[in-house]
């Protein structure tokens, strides 16, 4: 399933064009396919023009609707979006992150991108030269360079991928947080996991969106083409987040308990990966700690 997450703005916004993004959802997809999508949406509670319950149960696929105060405007996006992730159907394993002034395109979009089976997946319709940004991608000149390497994109991304980083980067921009977890992969383990798709929505909006935008007050993990993260420790959480996509890719995602077999294999790894001459050591601190545990 395709769950598609986004917050929605009518009010003081000429850029909204949720019905239209609704309408051609419903044109480019199949009646088998609408049973594979979802529509997730953040209102603000000061916003009395958005389209009502009624209007929005006409569409022939699920639109659940979420409404709480505007708060920083867009630079709260992300947490939206991540309460948003928490509410989508359980069957759903593919994220779509846009906004309200985005239409669809392409018949068979959800088909498409449903195909995709890797469980960790970055998914644009253009490609970016991830590999040219190792070794500077915290550069600020780099920065301003991969952080709109994409061209206006709304990002497509596997739900395990976000499981695996708990949210969506600390700032409001989820496709620049992609870019960003992306060079880290590259730069710290060699991993790309960035696919391809034949483009299927296109951006109606103008490119200043004053309607969506507060006064930032407190979030210096911003990241635009233009400034941030003007808080450096956002580099070392992303590749934090880098690390656990990659342990997960290496060990599996299964949180099931290990069988003995695969404790074994597990250990073995685990010896192997410091010198043999310190293993008498490791194994009386463990046994240290076991027996604490104890009493």
């Amino acid at each position: 399933m395709l769950s598609v997450l986004f917050c929605s703005r009518a009010k003081d916004n000429p850029d909204c064009g949720l019905a239209r993004m609704l309408e051609s959802a419903a044109d480019c997809t199949t009646p088998a396919e609408r049973a594979d999508i979802e529509f997730l949406i953040k209102f603000d509670s000061d916003d009395d023009q958005h389209l009502t319950d009624t209007e929005l149960a006409k569409f022939p696929f699920a639109v659940k609707t979420f409404t709480w105060s505007r708060g920083e405007g867009r630079h709260g996006l992300h947490h939206a979006q991540e309460y948003l992730f928490a509410q989508r159907d359980p069957r759903s394993r593919m994220l779509y992150m846009t906004a309200d002034d985005f239409v669809f395109t392409r018949s068979g979009f959800v088909s498409d991108v449903l195909t995709e089976e890797d469980e960790f997946v970055i998914m644009g319709h253009r490609r970016p030269l991830i590999e040219s940004f190792k070794g500077r991608w915290e550069q600020d000149d780099a920065v301003r360079e991969w952080v709109v390497a994409f061209g206006p994109w709304s990002p497509v991304m596997s739900a395990r991928l976000m499981e695996v980083c708990q949210n969506f980067g600390w700032q409001a921009n989820v496709d620049s947080w992609l870019m960003g977890l992306s060079v880290a992969l590259y730069d710290l383990y060699g991993v790309v996991i960035w696919k391809t798709h034949e483009e299927f929505y296109r951006r109606g909006g103008a490119g200043d969106r004053p309607a969506s935008t507060t006064p930032n007050t407190y979030n210096n993990m911003e990241l635009t083409n233009l400034v941030g993260p003007k808080n450096a420790y956002w580099f070392e959480l992303v590749k934090r987040q880098a690390r656990n996509v990659y342990l997960n890719m290496t060990y599996g995602t299964d949180l099931r308990a290990r069988n003995w077999g695969e404790t074994l294999t597990y250990n073995l790894r685990k010896v192997g990966r410091k010198p043999i001459a310190q293993l008498p050591g490791r194994v009386i601190r463990r046994v240290r700690r076991n027996l604490a545990s104890l009493f």
